[in-house]
């Protein structure tokens, strides 16, 4: 049976958690042992491990988060609430929203309520279009895979021809589907019918930003469409913080001062926080287009909430009404009995502004990485996971279920020694980009930061790395973001020698470049031979090689969308390590956070 990695276990609050506690019971004129002030402790700590609010129905007539007897029935722990003046029912304003049986800090109800209000707005937004314009360009550009699948769905013409009749869009797929593809088709169709749009590319990452102008860059050259037109597509990315103008006085851009833009393409979007992206939609016009791209299974963000899946119904089906399979068979020529229709009300208005693409151009139905990926991503089959695993036909998937820190240790060596042993920073850098170590965890002895210590050890000891804290060969992580530095959080560089034997750090520019500044001026920084999975959303390597903790600890942390990002960050090889127990429970834990915004977008 599958889990759920939900609230319904009690979570021990941090010490904010109690400073509110504290703050909410000085208000009420109440204890801290008061029901107001135990769940406002409660309250406080769920956004630390992703969740919006507090599902009280979820926890009604359970234990404490410290154990200490259990929670009312939900009706008696609403009215209860609701009799404090620090709790409030929307419209009105108090320190904590209680909307039905959600509970929220007011900061993050607002935003729920800002992202699902502007979504909402942008899906009942018309649109002027030249429709047989629209229509042309779909033909022309998309005429290459008509001759070669005459018989198949052209998902990225669908989805393409979704996205610009909409204001606001997703498109949505796994590795290798052709996401850019379509994307680069988008903004040239979206310039045939606007000479003069304004159009800006930002992910939530300088990395995510710099692989998307690298795969725009190199789709756009093979476009059937004008110069003019084709040198129009920007191939320039911003961060989200850069983008809407960050600084330490707050943005630049908000709801009064909105970006002078006509349409923003966010690019990761797995990635986007709440809070985030209700900055994002507020400081866009209310006539600006908006389209998402990203993977809705993949890991959700770091910080509070699942906007992506949220908006794409959490690995629902997705079919259109009867007037969007229409016009999406009328401008795509696509029989429209091939396309998912659904009965009426049977989905969300929403659905029909998200594109689903399903074929993969990366994996073939030979390849073990996306069979495994597949299974994993629909988690009801461990068994056939394992078999994928067990299979030793190829190396193309290796699984070591049991491996010593000494055996791992030798194996990194074997990954990492040819870069260590080049001449130049530039062929060191394409080699170290090709392959990663990957683990679930940060701490713990198959964590991240032990893996790099005992690693750089390993290296100074067989004498392929010199003796001390930086020196070259080593590879670093940025952890923080510098604007001066236009060095972002999840930046990868090498420190390296450069002619005049002075230690550099080296990083890679969009235009595929090598960047390098001085390694004292390195802003915060960690090593990089491993990396968390989390960190590697937006990456991808020929070889990957993924560590699962095998200690209860941490397994805890082990999902479905963990393993499932971190296989297919890998295109050509996967080395796997973890036992059979640590496979299934992440095939069989499935995330599961507690939010309002699916509701609210009708899901």
């Amino acid at each position: 049976m599958m889990d759920s990695v939900e609230a319904v276990e009690p979570r021990e609050p941090a010490a904010l958690g109690h400073f509110f506690a504290r703050f909410i019971a000085e208000q009420s004129g109440e204890t801290e042992e008061s029901l107001v002030a135990r769940t406002a402790a409660w309250l406080s700590g769920v956004q630390s491990v992703g969740d919006v609010c507090l599902d009280l129905r979820a926890h009604a007539q359970k234990p404490w988060f410290d154990q200490q007897g259990n929670t009312p029935a939900l009706e008696d722990w609403r009215e209860a609430l609701l009799k404090n003046a620090c709790v409030a029912e929307p419209p009105h304003l108090a320190p904590m929203i209680l909307d039905a049986h959600r509970l929220y800090l007011y900061r993050f109800w607002r935003a729920e309520d800002t992202v699902g209000a502007l979504i909402q707005a942008r899906l009942q937004q018309p649109l002027e279009l030249d429709m047989r314009l629209l229509q042309s360009g779909l033909t022309r550009l998309f005429a290459s895979f008509e001759k070669e699948h005459e018989k198949d769905v052209d998902w990225q013409k669908v989805a393409a021809a979704l996205a610009v009749m909409r204001s606001f869009a997703v498109i949505s797929g796994g590795p290798g589907t052709g996401k850019t593809a379509s994307l680069v088709r988008v903004l040239v169709l979206l310039l045939e019918q606007n000479p003069n749009m304004r159009i800006r590319l930002a992910a939530p990452t300088g990395k995510a930003a710099a692989r998307m102008v690298e795969s725009i860059r190199s789709a756009k050259q093979s476009l059937e469409t004008d110069a003019s037109v084709r040198d129009s597509i920007p191939d320039e990315a911003a961060t989200l913080h850069r983008l809407l103008g960050y600084s330490p006085r707050g943005y630049r851009y908000h709801q009064d001062h909105p970006l002078m833009i006509d349409c923003l393409v966010m690019d990761e979007a797995s990635m986007l926080d709440l809070t985030m992206m209700a900055r994002v939609l507020e400081a866009l016009p209310k006539t600006a287009r908006l389209i998402l791209l990203g993977d809705r299974d993949q890991l959700a963000s770091v910080d509070a909430g699942n906007v992506l899946g949220d908006i794409t119904g959490h690995g629902h089906p997705i079919a259109y009404g009867a007037a969007m399979v229409k016009q999406l068979a009328d401008l795509t020529a696509i029989d429209a009995a091939l396309l998912p229709q659904a009965a009426p009300a049977a989905m969300p208005p929403v659905a029909d502004a998200i594109a689903l693409l399903r074929k993969s151009y990366r994996f073939d139905e030979n390849s073990r990485i996306g069979q495994l990926a597949k299974c994993v991503n629909q988690g009801d089959d461990v068994a056939q996971a394992l078999r994928l695993l067990e299979d030793d036909s190829s190396d193309e998937v290796i699984w070591q279920a049991n491996v010593s820190l000494d055996a791992l240790l030798a194996q990194m060596g074997e990954l990492y020694t040819p870069y260590l042993r080049e001449a130049s920073v530039e062929k060191a850098m394409a080699l170290f980009e090709k392959q990663r170590f990957l683990c679930a965890v940060r701490r713990g002895k198959q964590g991240v930061e032990q893996i790099n210590q005992s690693f750089s050890q390993h290296l100074m000891a067989s004498g392929l790395l010199a003796h001390g804290d930086m020196v070259q060969g080593m590879p670093v992580m940025v952890t923080g973001n510098n604007y001066e530095l236009n060095l972002f959080n999840g930046d990868v560089g090498l420190l390296w020698c450069n002619a005049e034997g002075k230690l550099r750090a080296y990083f890679r520019q969009a235009d595929g470049s090598l960047r390098a500044i001085p390694a004292q001026s390195l802003p915060a920084y960690e090593l990089a031979w491993a990396m968390t999975v989390h960190k590697s959303q937006g990456s991808e390597f020929d070889h990957v090689l993924l560590l699962l903790p095998d200690a209860p600890a941490g397994q805890a942390i082990l999902t479905r969308e963990l393993l499932y990002t971190a296989i297919t960050r890998a295109k050509k090889h996967l080395t796997l390590y973890g036992s059979k127990e640590s496979v299934q429970r992440a095939m069989g834990t499935k995330v599961e956070r507690h939010t309002g915004l699916s509701n609210r977008l009708g899901w």
